[in-house]
């Protein structure tokens, strides 16, 4: 069963800052999240892992950004049949 986790746990999954997610929340990238309300931010536990697994089959990155490891994170815009086009 799919848990809802914070902006906090994501980061920690990824090894990223807060920050990080913000920026890509505002750029349309990085795993798919859900706002409730103004400043609510929470995303599905399986679709951050859908979103790293979607990291291995790209092959052309979109966005680097150093980690707090400072290595490289490729990121996607993840779509939405029927939400993010005409499908």
């Amino acid at each position: 069963m799919s848990r809802i986790i914070t902006p906090s746990e994501v980061a920690q999954q990824l090894d990223v800052t807060e920050a990080d997610l913000a920026f890509w929340r505002g750029a349309g990238l990085g795993p798919v999240w859900l706002e409730f309300g103004e400043h609510v931010i929470r995303y599905v536990d399986e679709a951050v892992h859908a979103w790293v697994i979607g990291q291995l089959e790209r092959t052309e990155p979109t966005l680097h950004v150093s980690s707090s490891g400072n290595q490289a994170a490729t990121l996607q815009t993840e779509q939405l049949p029927g939400i993010d086009s005409d499908q």
